[in-house]
């Protein structure tokens, strides 16, 4: 039985390297330097969980437990040291994130896309452009696609990680590694 936590892939799913331009579509090659330095991540963790199938409910008979799970895994497998940490929730799991996620940013929202737009409204790109090298989308919702747009203008590395097969196709055009999630 494979837990959800798991992380997949350790190289991203082939890109080309070869980008709109800024200056009316025409075709032009963007070069990103993959920095060893500073990280920001929008995780949405609740994407990130999805729906538990029957098999993992048999493993999580506690839901909290599977987001616990798969926040220490993300936890260890991409955040290092001085990386900036912005999670997002909906509010009814707000404590409980809290709990996992105690020394970064939690935000919650209400509704459709509520954590989504609670995630995006606390993010201000120049800032992230400046301390910055990698903007790290951990979602598959479409929603983060003008958010990614805009970091790869501001000269950010955009990556995304997903669950396999729940990666938006906006979302997916506007990254330019994707790693996915078992």
């Amino acid at each position: 039985m494979r837990s959800i936590a798991k992380l997949a892939n350790d190289s991203p799913l082939s890109r080309s390297q070869s980008r709109r331009s800024n200056s009316g579509g025409a075709l032009g090659t963007q070069s990103y330097k993959r920095a060893a330095g500073r990280t920001c991540h929008i995780v949405d963790i609740e994407n990130l969980v999805g729906r538990l199938n029957p098999e993992q409910i048999y493993l999580y008979s506690d839901r909290s437990k599977a987001f616990s799970d798969v926040s220490d895994s993300y936890r260890r497998k991409w955040v290092h040291g001085s990386d900036l940490v912005y999670v997002g929730c909906d509010a009814a799991i707000m404590f409980s994130t809290a709990l996992d996620w105690q020394h970064y940013s939690v935000r919650f929202g209400r509704g459709k896309d509520g954590a989504d737009r609670a995630l995006i409204e606390v993010i201000d790109l120049d800032a992230v452009a400046r301390s910055c090298d990698v903007l790290q989308i951990a979602s598959g919702d479409h929603v983060f696609a003008p958010l990614a747009m805009r970091a790869r203008r501001e000269g950010l590395f955009v990556r995304g990680v997903a669950r396999a097969g729940q990666l938006s196709y906006a979302l997916r055009e506007n990254c330019d590694a994707i790693y996915t999630m078992v």
